[in-house]
């Protein structure tokens, strides 16, 4: 495949406006000019990618500004594992992840995909017809390159397979990190410091109660903050217990995470689980305020699960990420006393979960998603 990707009428992926922030990243960390395959820290990976989803091959590539650098592989021939060591970028299936919102690829079949068809078709049977590649995302948020994975023939990924690709690309990039010396923290009183890492899946809550306006119309101020904080309390020891994270209140919204600092918790289905419970609690805690012949509260919760940026501003906990604004649109959009999910979060729960379908919701700024409201985990 030596042509450029324009004699063949291909199109390649489109190059995103951060990508020279994205290339400094990658030359910080120096990957691509290391020679890491006989190294026992990452050898073994592709190798276990390859078990792990019953593929024939798995690579490890790196992407810079027009090549593609296979870094590590397995399953091909020693001739054919020399001659891709670099390959064009606009000639992979890898550069398509790079631009794929830090989010999984699965390409079923490259020779009918428009993406791959014209590239599979002039490889003369050198290209795979099955494509799955997970982003290596850089403690920064910048995408390295795909852990992936590829087979002869056209076929299907679980979603636990997919998984266990994005875990194998975060430890290679928690490899990544045990080769850098740790530069010096620099201290300056002018401006506010920003420390993040990168989290490839969390599961983020955002709980809010209905009507909370028409009650501070209502209620006096010194009531109604001590409610609010009674209601917030039992929010914290909520996720104390199911091993989450409090990121902040704003207002009467809570807003929670997990998966953050725990990449190896069931995060989404423990965030669930704290829902419910925030559910229960609050209609619990209506009843006593009805005995007491007061208005009882109503709470509405949101939950999506994606990548993320989590660390500190000063001395505050905060997170970022799309995946964060569409959990704060779902509760938005949800309904009084439910628990709305996105399809994404869904996927992590298991058969048992009992969820309904929501047609089509539209959220502000991000258009038509399938959502679900959850009846019981």
């Amino acid at each position: 495949m030596s042509k450029k990707a324009d004699d063949l009428g291909h199109q390649p992926a489109p190059i995103l406006e951060n990508e020279q922030e994205r290339l400094q990243d990658l030359e910080s960390l120096g990957i691509v000019k290391e020679d890491i395959r006989k190294d026992q820290r990452f050898s073994s990976l592709p190798r276990l990618a390859s078990y792990l989803t019953s593929c024939p091959q798995a690579w490890i590539n790196i992407i810079d500004k027009d090549t593609q650098h296979c870094k590590i592989d397995y399953g091909q021939n020693s001739v054919l594992s020399y001659m891709s060591r670099e390959i064009p970028r606009g000639l992979t299936a890898c550069q398509h992840v790079v631009n794929n919102n830090c989010e999984p690829l699965v390409i079923e079949d490259c020779t009918v995909d428009e993406r791959t068809k014209l590239v599979a078709e002039a490889s003369g049977g050198g290209f795979p017809r099955f494509y799955a590649g997970s982003p290596i995302v850089s403690k920064n948020g910048f995408i390295l390159g795909t852990f992936c994975v590829m087979d002869e023939e056209p076929r299907s990924i679980s979603h636990e397979q997919l998984e266990g690709l994005r875990l194998l690309a975060d430890q290679f990039v928690e490899l990544l990190d045990t080769r850098q010396v740790e530069a010096p923290s620099v201290n300056n009183d002018d401006k506010l410091a920003v420390n993040g890492d990168y989290y490839s899946s969390a599961s983020i809550l955002f709980a809010d109660f209905v009507g909370f306006t028409q009650k501070t119309e209502e209620i006096q101020p010194g009531e109604l903050l001590e409610i609010l904080s009674s209601y917030f309390n039992g929010f914290d020891q909520i996720m104390e217990r199911f091993g989450l994270k409090k990121v902040k209140t704003i207002g009467d919204a809570y807003m929670a995470i997990g998966g953050v600092p725990d990449k190896n918790s069931d995060h989404a289905v423990q965030v669930c689980k704290a829902a419910q419970e925030m559910i229960k609690y609050v209609n619990g805690m209506g009843v006593q305020q009805e005995a007491l012949g007061k208005d009882s509260w109503k709470l509405r919760v949101g939950i999506n699960t994606g990548p993320v940026i989590a660390g500190n501003t000063g001395d505050n906990f905060d997170i970022w990420g799309d995946a964060v604004n569409v959990a704060a649109r779902l509760e938005s959009s949800g309904e009084e006393g439910k628990i709305q999910i996105s399809d994404k979060t869904k996927q992590f729960l298991s058969e048992n979960a009992k969820v309904t379908f929501r047609e089509k919701v539209h959220l502000k700024n991000k258009g038509e998603m399938d959502t679900f409201f959850l009846e019981k985990i």
